[in-house]
């Protein structure tokens, strides 16, 4: 008897550690998916930056000539 509370004790413990970790490591997740979206607009945004700056110095170029 004493080795069937053992067992049904030890799969608690069990299911509740996987519980844990599984939600860290969805933390973990959403946390580096936050980090890269970040770097995707930041890249975005200098991507725009550095197009609008070829346009000025095309139009400088085009003006001179």
């Amino acid at each position: 008897m004493d080795l069937n509370i053992f067992n049904i004790i030890i799969f608690i413990i069990l299911t509740v550690v996987y519980l844990i970790v599984r939600k860290f490591f969805k933390r973990v997740a959403n946390l580096t998916g936050k980090l890269g979206d970040s770097e995707i607009q930041e890249k975005e945004v200098e991507i725009a930056r550095l197009n609008t700056k070829i346009i000025e110095l095309e139009q400088q170029i085009s003006h001179k000539s």
